[in-house]
């Protein structure tokens, strides 16, 4: 099952694809770090760009997993909630 819970995170097996809205705040983090990272790019020599890149696709692949992993986390919570729910048990 962790197969498709997986396939399903990272955005490999979708019913309908949606256009993501951002909040204000998001869209002024994601704004201060494109900048942020223009400002460094320039200051570094081509070695420590190689570097710097290669840093920030390290902590997004892992970003990703952790988003991933939350995910299944927290679909799997959700269906035990449904199956107490469909169990009427009122205990864990």
């Amino acid at each position: 099952m962790e197969k498709i819970l997986r396939a399903f995170a990272s955005g490999q097996l979708q019913v309908v694809q949606v256009t993501e809205n951002r909040s204000p705040e998001r869209e002024m983090l994601l704004e201060k770090s494109f900048k942020l990272h223009k400002e460094l790019e320039q200051k570094l020599g081509e070695v420590d760009r190689e570097l710097l890149e290669h840093m920030l696709d390290a902590i997004s692949e892992e970003n990703c997993r952790n988003a991933e992993d939350k995910f299944i986390r927290g679909y799997r919570l959700g269906a035990l909630m449904m199956m107490e729910v469909f169990a009427g048990q009122d205990t864990f």
